[in-house]
């Protein structure tokens, strides 16, 4: 087992605008949060992303074509989360 990965798991979360639940999660694997930095900076002090971060509409199309994840939907607000990858979900 390789002790230099990181037990992290990501995900793209949408939150409802009208009563901020969660409505969708987006799992992401290490490749794909590399390459998201690219368009969603992280802070300087958190290259790993474990922070949330508030992704923008207008860095959709970006974003679509590193996750695949298919159109926003525009009732929704969007962030990146991280938890233990032994946890069932972030």
């Amino acid at each position: 087992m390789d002790t230099e990965q990181p037990k992290v798991a990501w995900a793209l979360e949408g939150y409802s605008k009208a009563d901020e639940l969660l409505r969708t999660e987006f799992l992401m694997s290490r490749e794909q949060v590399l390459a998201l930095r690219e368009v969603v900076k992280p802070d300087a002090d958190d290259p790993r992303m474990l922070l949330c971060y508030r992704v923008p509409l207008e860095a959709w199309p970006a974003v679509d074509a590193i996750l695949q994840c298919g159109p926003p939907d525009p009732a929704l607000d969007y962030v990146t989360s991280a938890c233990s990858a032994e946890a069932a979900r972030c």
